[in-house]
């Protein structure tokens, strides 16, 4: 008895010292100055030594110009990974003349999500600072090789990682005012990863909170991650009723943001009527203003009713076999613009009915988008001009860091337009009218049944994987 209690007093101390020390391990890290490299003929390249530990390293700088203690900066960029030893990170457009005072600030997470930061940082560039022009050369190829197959961000989604992607839960009222809510984990059916693949399967709320809550409930969200109440907590009354469908959505805004490069996600679309995979890149910030006004870019998105045309031309189409990508930008001039690339399928599977893979491909000035490798279209900013109402740059509001976005979308007053027929029949509801999800709940019989089609699997947005690679 006494050896087995000294034994246990043995492996408590072990325990305590291996914890202390771990602590001493984290708290000791310093975060170090930035090594600054001007690139010719332009471009900057800034980066700290590895250490074991590291999740994350960003670097935001102003050129001439002080830089508040969370500014965006005109020149920033977050890595997640090392190579080659450091934390790199690399401007390829930015000029750095002799002379230029750098003024910047410096942040540092490590795996157990513990933070370093540096504000109020300086840097002057001297001429004879820079390296050769023989060496510039020879590590700026080096990084554009390097940067083509380096991977910043992968997601197979074999069990749900918490360090990249958080829940969003919400009763959304902007921006498109989707007729769902935005649930958490209590409804396993919702979200579920299996072999390999995250699938998210719309819920119709009655069917788990009672007949007739939607008219006469109250609903209120447990970890709501908005600020706006009623978006937490609702009271359904008179034509004001709660959102009737349940969905899930996934967004990595706390983990993983990135600006320019390319991103590829293989997934299998829901098929039922007035469903809609949210495949987006939202921003980081809201540099140039909340909601639209500072974008959103499209991953991918087909509606998910089989017959869905114009009324009163039916060559223009909707449905299953369209696929779009692009970008939105509300406009202070011109009001919401949406600019697209399609791909209408005539013959074969629809979009719904099999897995494709989705690439985008981000760079400063255009977008290019294909779909199983084959090119659907591009876009180019300089050319697209009716978004242009900021004071900065060309390519705003496209200039910023975005995350990344993964749910199914219900109705709303954004995707589907109005003036169109599905299977013949008009669209329940009007995008501007007070009542449309009354309406669209009301016309319950006439789309629930295409949700249920073979128990209900093709109503899932399923997801494969997800990567993104620096260009």
């Amino acid at each position: 008895m006494l050896r087995r209690k000294v034994n246990r007093a043995i492996i408590q101390l072990i325990f305590t010292l291996l914890c202390v020390f771990e602590k001493t391990i984290v708290l000791s890290y310093t975060l170090p100055d930035p090594t600054f490299q001007v690139l010719k003929p332009q471009g900057l390249r800034v980066s700290i030594p590895d250490e074991s530990g590291l999740r994350l390293f960003g670097f935001h700088a102003n050129i001439n110009k002080i830089i508040g203690n969370n500014e965006h900066g005109q020149i920033t960029g977050t890595v997640y990974s090392a190579a080659n030893g450091r934390w790199t990170i690399v401007d390829p457009d930015v000029i750095i003349r002799n002379g230029d005072v750098l003024h910047y600030w410096t942040y540092v997470q490590t795996n157990d999500k513990a933070s370093y930061k540096k504000n109020n940082e300086k840097w002057i560039y001297a001429q004879n600072q820079q390296v050769s022009s023989e060496t510039t050369t020879q590590n700026s190829t080096k990084y554009e090789t390097s940067a083509e197959s380096r991977l910043l961000f992968e997601d197979n989604f074999n069990n749900f990682n918490e360090t990249l992607w958080k829940r969003e839960i919400k009763m959304p009222l902007d921006q498109d005012n989707e007729f769902c809510v935005y649930h958490n984990h209590r409804h396993e059916k919702l979200a579920q990863f299996r072999d390999g693949q995250l699938s998210i399967s719309p819920l119709i709320l009655e069917d788990y909170y009672g007949e007739n809550i939607t008219a006469n409930g109250k609903l209120q969200l447990s970890g709501c991650t908005s600020t706006i109440v009623l978006e937490c907590t609702r009271q359904a009354f008179s034509f004001n009723i709660l959102p009737p469908v349940i969905s899930a959505r996934f967004t990595t805004k706390d983990y993983f943001t990135f600006k320019y490069g390319k991103i590829e996600i293989r997934a299998k679309f829901p098929q039922g009527d007035w469903l809609y995979p949210e495949m987006w890149l939202e921003p980081r910030y809201s540099t140039y203003g909340v909601n639209y006004n500072s974008g959103r870019i499209l991953l991918g998105l087909t509606r998910g009713n089989e017959d869905l045309v114009n009324a009163t031309d039916s060559s223009k189409i909707y449905d299953t076999r369209r696929l779009d990508f692009g970008v939105r930008v509300n406009s202070f001039f011109n009001g919401m613009q949406e600019i697209l690339v399609s791909k209408i399928k005539t013959f074969g599977p629809r979009w719904t009915q099999d897995f494709h893979v989705y690439t985008t491909i981000w760079t400063k000035n255009h977008f290019r988008y294909l779909v199983d490798g084959e090119m659907v279209g591009k876009i180019n900013l300089d050319k697209e001009k009716e978004w242009i109402n900021y004071n900065s740059d060309l390519y705003a509001p496209f200039d910023q860091e975005f995350f990344i976005t993964l749910g199914v979308g219900v109705g709303g007053i954004r995707v589907f337009p109005d003036g169109i027929l599905s299977s013949r029949k008009p669209k329940p509801w009007k995008n501007k009218e007070v009542k449309a999800m009354l309406k669209f709940w009301k016309a319950r019989s006439q789309w629930e049944p295409s949700w249920k089609r073979d128990n209900g699997n093709n109503a899932a947005f399923v997801i494969d994987y997800v990567k993104v690679w620096s260009l």
